[in-house]
């Protein structure tokens, strides 16, 4: 197999170019990516796809730029990449793949592409510098994990489409004192907010479930609002919050689990005689009728 390319000399930077080889027609893989002389790199449009693992490990690149032929961003397409800070994503692009950017340490800003509809499992977990991303209007679903320690991040808008934020979406984001979250969405899931560094949030009234430990040791959170449509809310939701000093019940849900929030500091404002009342008798939560 025969591979051409050249070296474009500029006054700040060598940019390697790649181009064409003779297997699959459109797809850049890591072959490409270990030919790679300098730190920057530009995809031409001979690329539709970033195949799995194309730049995986590849710790010398620095900045990279997809031309607008390029489509797809496979499954940890640029994980471990820890010195990358700076990616221009093609504005084609559909579909970014699980784990894409997992571990890129330095990369500080993106722009996701307005065809891109789901931020799938671990996209940017532990991108530790990630402190600016919009998500825009289109986007559907955000995965597992997906911005998992991404201690950086001082707040976000969720989409208004999405429905369900899932297993360790925003675990570990330290720096995180805002969310926005979206007046559709229906669950929070487990662990989702765990050890964030939230002041405060405020629920939507379409929202039905709290999560396992959902904002577990969310440290700085000092009051919570419980909205009208909450059906469940489950164990150590809100435990290990030292600051919260008001909850305040709308609802009465119809499942509440085992320690939620610490029993020391927390006064429960709830209707009296109800299932929320009850369950404060039996952990020993101080009460206030409303």
């Amino acid at each position: 197999m025969e591979y051409n390319s050249k070296a474009v000399e500029t006054r700040q930077t060598q940019v390697w170019h790649a181009n064409q080889r003779i297997k699959k027609e459109d797809l850049f893989d890591c072959s490409d990516a270990k030919n790679l002389k300098n730190k920057q790199m530009e995809v031409n449009e001979s690329y539709h796809e970033i195949g799995m693992g194309a730049f995986k490990g590849i710790t010398k690149v620095r900045r990279v730029v997809l031309s607008n032929s390029v489509k797809t961003i496979g499954n940890e397409a640029f994980r471990g990449c820890t010195m990358l800070n700076s990616i221009e994503l093609s504005k084609q692009i559909r579909r970014i793949g699980k784990g894409a950017f997992y571990d890129c340490l330095r990369l500080r800003t993106i722009d996701i592409p307005w065809q891109v509809k789901r931020i799938e499992d671990k996209t940017f977990k532990k991108c530790r510098l990630l402190d600016h991303i919009v998500l825009h209007d289109n986007i559907e679903y955000i995965g597992d994990s997906a911005f998992l320690e991404c201690e950086a991040l001082a707040g976000i808008v969720i989409p208004e489409k999405v429905e369900a934020i899932n297993f360790r979406t925003f675990c570990g984001c330290k720096n995180m004192q805002t969310v926005k979250l979206p007046n559709n969405l229906k669950r929070i899931g487990r662990e989702a907010f765990y050890n964030c560094g939230l002041r405060s949030i405020e629920l939507n009234e379409q929202l039905e479930l709290i999560g396992e430990s959902a904002f577990l040791k969310c440290k700085f959170l000092e009051e919570i609002e419980i909205p009208k449509n909450i059906k469940r809310i489950e164990k150590w939701a809100f435990h290990g919050c030292p600051k919260l000093g008001k909850v305040v019940f709308h609802s009465d849900p119809e499942y509440l689990g085992e320690w939620l929030f610490n029993r020391k500091s927390v006064k429960v404002f709830c209707q009296e005689g109800s299932r929320v009342d009850r369950y404060c008798q039996e952990y020993e939560y101080q009460t206030e009728y409303i």
